[in-house]
């Protein structure tokens, strides 16, 4: 289907009064939808869809030649965006490494108004916080060939943050407020933060020292 036949549907499909309506609208565009909430005005106009047993809020954005899925119990705030432009599809590209996928793992929690760029991979760990507002994940660059940002289970990402793109997290860490990270931390249990941001503490549990 023509990507522009396609978000003209999908933003038909967002503003149908119902949940119900909504799903069945997006099944119809060939996404497969189970067991979810679709907040009104969500436009889901992609390569492909799996959403099972999630919560998605109003105004969210998913648009893009990308690949989506999103595990049972996520849930996804408002007016959140999830895109890469139609130019990581075409041909002269093909060997470049756009991976173009998004997965949402299982529990995770995304609040509002946050950007992902899903040029590349992006991995949001089950049970992991993007929380706060306005934070940004990036796939893409100039003369950028390590693309994918990954982050672990139990997370907690803190707002304003930023992923350069190549970033990864390990598993059970704090990402403090404001911090920007531009590589592979593969630390667990750690508190990290700074620009650019780098281990503070390790053998830290966010959740019995609270969030930042």
């Amino acid at each position: 289907m023509p990507s522009r036949l396609k978000l003209a549907l999908a933003i038909a499909v967002s503003v149908l009064p119902l949940n119900g309506l909504r799903v069945l609208g997006y099944r119809a565009l060939g996404y497969d939808v189970r067991d979810s909430r679709i907040g009104l005005g969500t436009i889901i106009a992609v390569d492909s869809a799996s959403i099972h047993g999630a919560r998605i809020g109003p105004l969210n954005l998913f648009t893009g030649p990308i690949a989506v899925a999103i595990e049972p119990g996520a849930t996804i705030g408002n007016r959140n965006e999830f895109s890469s432009g139609a130019w990581v599809a075409e041909s002269r590209y093909a060997t470049s490494g756009y991976a173009r996928s998004l997965r949402i793992g299982a529990g995770a929690t995304i609040t509002c108004r946050h950007f992902f760029d899903v040029a590349g991979s992006l991995r949001l760990g089950d049970r992991s916080w993007v929380a706060g507002l306005s934070s940004q994940f990036w796939t893409h660059g100039a003369g950028v060939s390590e693309r994918d940002v990954e982050i672990g289970t139990d997370c907690y990402i803190g707002s304003v943050a930023r992923f350069a793109p190549g970033s990864s997290i390990g598993n059970n860490v704090l990402v403090a407020m404001g911090s920007v990270v531009t590589g592979a931390l593969a630390v667990d249990d750690a508190l990290v933060g700074g620009v650019p941001a780098k281990v503070l503490k390790d053998h830290y549990d966010w959740r019995s020292h609270g969030s930042v």
